[in-house]
């Protein structure tokens, strides 16, 4: 079979593509709209030292619209509530933050400008629940152009998860102030985002922390 190279399609943006690379053209669209996203291995060495990271944690309100690296937002998720052992008492995965009876129970959606995603630590991967740049609806106007807000979430049961959140909150505060990045942690105050979000009904959200670069 012979296939011309001067076939041509036509493409809403008034770019020509050759029949030829048509097919990897689409697929690489495919590939920015996949389901998960395996994060790198996050780093769990170096920073700063805890005193001097203790020292600089403060709540700033101001932003820069940059995204972080993987390597990066992995490394922040896996401070946050990432998994660092095998737990000695009940069998199963210790993470970063502690949790009331090690329910575990608090869940992170983490918004990037590209969708909202679920933090799948064990797996050490994002599930995408939206997608599209959703900053401007879920975030309040000083955090819209964060690189990355964290939406704490849990079951409407579960009473210790305020206390949880607190925890994961302040290992949010320690690593950016390890990194240079700026980190405000807020009362969520827009419960029609639930319905944005996707989440089942026995879901709430409780809190939300927003992290990216300062400004210049």
């Amino acid at each position: 079979m012979h296939i011309s190279f001067r076939t041509r399609i036509a493409l809403p943006t008034r770019f020509v593509v050759p029949t030829a690379f048509a097919g990897l053209f689409f697929a690489a669209t495919a590939l920015c709209q996949q389901a998960t996203i395996q994060l790198p291995k996050p780093q769990t060495s170096g920073g700063m030292p805890l005193m001097q990271a203790l020292a600089q944690r403060q709540t700033t309100r101001a932003f820069l619209d940059k995204p972080l690296p993987p390597q990066l937002l992995s490394n922040l998720l896996w401070a946050a509530f990432g998994v660092n052992r095998p737990r000695e008492v009940k069998q199963g995965l210790g993470r970063t933050a502690p949790s009331a009876m090690n329910r575990q129970e608090v869940q992170l959606d983490v918004v990037l400008v590209d969708g909202v995603y679920v933090y799948e630590a064990e797996q050490n991967r994002l599930r995408l629940l939206v997608p599209g740049d959703l900053r401007a609806r879920i975030s309040p106007p000083a955090a819209m152009r964060a690189a990355v807000t964290i939406v704490f979430v849990a079951n409407q049961t579960q009473d210790y998860a305020q206390v949880d959140t607190g925890f994961i909150g302040q290992n949010i505060y320690l690593f950016a102030a390890s990194e240079g990045l700026n980190a405000w942690f807020y009362a969520y105050q827009a419960p029609d985002e639930t319905a944005t979000l996707k989440l089942p009904a026995k879901l709430k959200i409780l809190y939300a922390e927003s992290v990216g670069y300062p400004p210049r």
